[in-house]
């Protein structure tokens, strides 16, 4: 277990420094928080030393029976700004990853924080979070971590490393009001499916990804702001993938978003 501030602090000044070096792979450099308030506290230390403008969050889920374990179904880490492209219509972006250690992509409904309450110290429904939402996009996560066992270890070491965010690419806009839950999403690598999924398997969907956020926000005094997003959870699930290759996300028939995966040095 932590203990104090020291540690903590260690840790995050590990993680930072290896991301901003781009060095990779890293061991754990410290030992592995024991729980969720442990990890995010160490997360919160690195936010402030990256320094970069936090323009959303990323909101996994922690599978059963880990949920039980940690006390929460789902997980949140900051994705930066200098991390997030948008992808027009036939734009193939390219997005870095920490080639020797962890990479994935990840098929997200992304949702943008418009006006947002004065407190969020109460109950919430999954409906009233969505009144604060203003957009809702298709996008790919891109997921990685210069400690290649990231995902090996439980959630509380996955959010100590920024939820091992790296980057967020945003397609088109689904109109408002539109039922996207029963879409069929499909992840593709290099034009062979990864993965196939709807939304309608995910915990309790988009919406309830909103719903946790602002719950963390209560409890930790989590800095969401308008204009933020949200990319709410890996649909089809988490697809490691390899530099080189084509990350493509499909949503119903009318919406595609892409993305080149390259080496941390050669963005």
């Amino acid at each position: 277990m932590i203990e104090g501030r020291e540690p903590a602090e260690a840790i995050a000044q590990a993680f930072v420094a290896a991301r901003q070096a781009g060095n990779a792979p890293i061991d754990y450099p410290g030992e592995l928080p024991g729980t969720l308030d442990e990890a995010y506290g160490i997360q919160e230390r690195a936010i402030a030393l990256f320094g970069d403008e936090v323009a959303g969050w990323k909101v996994g889920k922690i599978p059963a029976p880990l949920d039980d374990t940690y006390g929460s179904n789902r997980l949140a880490g900051p994705i930066f700004a200098d991390s997030v492209v948008t992808a027009d219509e036939g734009d193939v972006p390219v997005m870095p990853v920490f080639e020797r250690g962890f990479a994935a992509g990840e098929a997200e409904y992304l949702l943008r924080l418009g006006t947002l309450p004065e407190n969020f110290d109460r109950a919430w429904t999954n409906a009233e979070v969505a009144e604060y939402v203003d957009a809702v996009h298709v996008g790919i996560e891109v997921a990685s971590s210069p400690f290649p066992g990231i995902n090996e270890h439980g959630p509380a070491v996955t959010v100590s490393d920024f939820g091992n965010n790296n980057g967020l690419v945003i397609g088109a806009e689904i109109p408002r009001g539109t039922d996207f839950l029963e879409w069929p999403v499909a992840l593709t690598i290099d034009g062979e499916v990864a993965g196939e999924a709807t939304a309608s398997t995910m915990l309790d969907g988009p919406f309830g990804a909103v719903r946790f956020l602002f719950e963390l926000a209560a409890n930790r005094q989590l800095p969401l702001a308008k204009g933020q997003w949200i990319s709410t959870g890996a649909v089809t699930g988490v697809h490691p993938v390899r530099v080189g290759e084509l990350v493509e996300a499909r949503f119903a028939n009318d919406y595609s978003v892409k993305c080149r995966i390259v080496g941390i040095h050669d963005a």
